[in-house]
């Protein structure tokens, strides 16, 4: 297997949902070379050779991004056998909220209690971390470990995309002129939503720490969509659809921008 010429990309949380969309959106592109990370091998490993059998354009890497030892010895792995990373797509995110609202819903179905569920503050502090672990923290701790990588693209520039969501966007959570103002006010998801905007900052940070090097640094609105993610409490459109934007970052040219946060409709408010 020859890399040499390719492009190599790095997709966490890939082994299904829209990582894996994503990863299908870049086979198309035969220059490029596909690192499926995952947090479980067998998944990882199962989805890989689902979307290519021969191995050629698809590997998948065992990286879990809330364990920093995890996350060094995916980086350790990489600079050895492939010596670089192009690109780095930080996909793998949690939002343990979802769960709550399925109890609670469960128990008004069988005449349970109509308040949410109430809990403690040690049960609510957990809540922020597990989240924060792996939405904000882990995005950070990833692309630290794969600068070093970043910093031998050959396949210049080199592209990070950070996928956030339009639940993190203070514009449109502020903007009562929005036609769907209601909807972004809505005071749900407290957890998921601040990390996604604090995920927005981040994005900011490494795309002006990065932009003397010339690389593309950009956030992805996905849209809601119906993946295992949202535990089929909520549809939403196909992970095909919600690629899209992710694979136009990751495959930016020179002149593509940098330190923008969009979707498929172009320019989302921060």
């Amino acid at each position: 297997m020859n890399t040499e010429s390719r492009t190599i990309v790095l997709i966490t949380g890939a082994n299904q949902g829209i990582g894996y969309a994503v990863a299908q959106g870049l086979l198309a592109h035969k220059d490029y070379f596909i690192l499926l990370g995952s947090r479980d091998a067998s998944r990882g490993a199962k989805a890989a050779t689902g979307l290519d059998p021969t191995g050629e354009f698809v590997k998948s890497i065992t990286i879990d991004v809330a364990d920093d030892t995890s996350i060094q010895q995916a980086a350790d792995l990489v600079a050895s056998k492939y010596r670089r990373l192009d690109v780095l797509i930080n996909n793998a995110g949690i939002n343990n909220e979802i769960d709550i609202m399925i109890k609670q819903h469960k128990m008004q179905q069988e005449g349970g209690a109509a308040q949410p569920e109430t809990i403690n503050l040690a049960q609510h502090r957990k809540l922020f971390r597990d989240v924060y672990e792996v939405n904000l923290f882990g995005a950070a701790m990833v692309t630290e470990a794969f600068t070093p990588l970043l910093e031998k693209s050959t396949a210049l520039p080199a592209r990070i995309v950070f996928v956030s969501s339009h639940t993190g966007s203070l514009g449109l959570r502020v903007d009562s002129s929005d036609a769907e103002y209601a909807k972004w006010s809505c005071p749900s998801f407290p957890v998921y939503r601040t990390s996604k905007a604090a995920l927005n900052m981040l994005t900011l940070h490494y795309a002006a720490k990065f932009h003397d090097n010339g690389w593309k640094v950009n956030g992805s609105c996905p849209n809601l969509t119906d993946t295992n993610f949202a535990r089929g409490w909520v549809k939403g459109r196909p992970a095909s659809e919600s690629a899209v934007n992710i694979v136009r970052l990751a495959t930016l040219s020179a002149d593509g921008e940098s330190g923008v946060y969009s979707d498929e409709n172009g320019v989302v408010p921060w």
